[in-house]
């Protein structure tokens, strides 16, 4: 007994004709003669009977179509249910606030390509929480600063670009065309919260270059509002040029000399999955403007 012996009894019934049957199922009459006769002796039934020129389903017939209904029923959630999990395909990416806003358009375009593909990014404080998601599993790819790498973690990096680094102030601010971090430390500062990884690299930055520390802050958890509040003249933030080049009302100074980030991707060291490459690729093969290499 296999599904099609099912499949065939149940329209020979439904249609009270092999022929009919068989026009049904686009296969030929003796294909199902043969498949009806088959399964009659392996179980030793009499499916069905002649009434005219109608094949009518007999009371033991009738039973066994039946089951066969509820058999194939069941055999179809089987496939549905594989296909349900299929199509609902999941890619975790974590990253922070920042370095998110460099993956807009990428998600965009994966969203709009595999519109089945379920999306979710988890929020990280710094580089060394994106890679502590991904290394914990929670995420398989993390998109954020490259800095060196934890040697047990077992990670590979995947460089995407070098992003430059600019000083972002209100209108009208007095500093010169390009700054340095000694311009930086003198200035109000709209920076993330003391605990965050990315507050203490610029202390940590601001330190090496000058021994000391900004001074005044204005603290925003949300970067989202950074430029909001360097528009209405709060203060002065560090950013890519590529994330706030397109906004008005600000201004935006290079640093020399030049500073600037490397950006990119961490994974565990495993085979990724198809749309964890597809969207590594699109980052890549984004434009991010003239300060990506």
């Amino acid at each position: 007994m296999n599904v099609q012996q099912l499949r065939y009894l149940i329209a020979v019934c439904d249609l009270g004709s092999v022929s009919a049957a068989a026009r049904s199922l686009g296969v030929t009459q003796p294909v199902i003669s043969r498949s009806v006769h088959a399964f009659e002796n392996e179980h030793g039934v009499t499916m069905f009977a002649l009434s005219g020129t109608r094949l009518v389903v007999t009371e033991a017939g009738e039973l066994i179509v039946d089951a066969a209904r509820d058999a194939l029923a069941a055999f179809d959630v089987v496939g549905q249910t594989a296909l349900a999990v299929r199509d609902k395909r999941e890619l975790v990416i974590a990253t922070t606030p920042t370095n998110g806003l460099l993956l807009t358009k990428a998600l965009s375009e994966v969203r709009r390509c595999e519109p089945r593909l379920v999306i979710r990014v988890c929020r990280a404080g710094d580089a060394e929480d994106v890679r502590r998601i991904v290394h914990e599993g929670t995420a398989e790819i993390g998109f954020s600063e490259m800095t060196p790498l934890a040697a047990d973690w077992q990670l590979t990096a995947v460089l995407v670009a070098e992003l430059e680094v600019v000083f972002v102030s209100p209108v009208g601010t007095d500093l010169p065309s390009e700054v340095t971090w000694s311009d930086v430390v003198k200035q109000p500062l709209i920076v993330p919260p003391p605990d965050s990884g990315r507050r203490e690299l610029i202390n940590d930055t601001a330190m090496k270059a000058t021994g000391t520390t900004p001074q005044s802050t204005v603290v925003f958890e949300d970067r989202g509002s950074w430029v909001a509040a360097a528009q209405a003249g709060m203060g002065s933030f560090l950013s890519y040029r590529c994330v706030v080049s397109a906004h008005e009302n600000i201004e935006l100074r290079p640093f020399t000399p030049p500073q600037a980030v490397a950006v990119g991707f961490v994974h565990q060291d495993l085979e990724l999955s198809t749309a964890a490459e597809r969207f590594i690729e699109l980052v890549r093969h984004n434009t991010w403007g003239p300060a990506e290499h």
